[in-house]
């Protein structure tokens, strides 16, 4: 009768572990599992990530403005830059299998003008060390052309 009593005991243990583990395991997969966003959805996050790259720009853009010439400042502005490229990598790598279908349009445009931001980010990243005279100041001027036009993508996003 004991014994009987302890096989049951084990038997309901067993069986409620699997069912946890079962449980477990679905709740991991629906995490992990890269769903489509809503519309709604996708927005946010695109609102949420451009926030954040905004942040970066303009800690690259003080960089860049009290610049001083000292190798430190060389590397944190190289630093700096290589950020904007994990970035839009990141952002390609997570965000792409999430977009919506009636947003994709969208999502390559907004690609594209990350590409154009990244263009500037490097073209600053050349100019700015150079030593002050005519050929840095057309290269800044460059660059700031090239950013002015990524921000005008960026705004014309549809």
């Amino acid at each position: 009768m004991k014994l009987l009593k302890l096989e049951k005991k084990w038997i309901i243990t067993i069986i409620g572990v699997i069912i946890v583990a079962i449980i477990g395991a679905v709740f991991f997969y629906e995490k992990n599992t890269n769903r489509v966003f809503t519309r709604t959805e996708y927005v946010k996050e695109v609102v949420i990530q451009n926030q954040s790259f905004e942040d970066l720009l303009d800690n690259f853009l003080d960089q860049v403005v009290t610049y001083d010439g000292t190798k430190a400042a060389t590397e944190k502005l190289e630093t700096t830059a290589t950020k904007f490229e994990n970035f839009v990598n990141a952002l390609k790598e997570k965000l792409k299998p999430k977009v919506p279908y009636d947003s994709m349009s969208h999502y390559e445009k907004m690609i594209a003008a990350y590409n154009i931001y990244l263009e500037a980010i490097d073209m600053y990243k050349k100019a700015v060390p150079k030593n002050l005279g005519e050929e840095r100041t057309t290269q800044i001027r460059e660059a700031e052309n090239k950013l002015t036009e990524a921000r005008k993508a960026m705004k014309n996003l549809e």
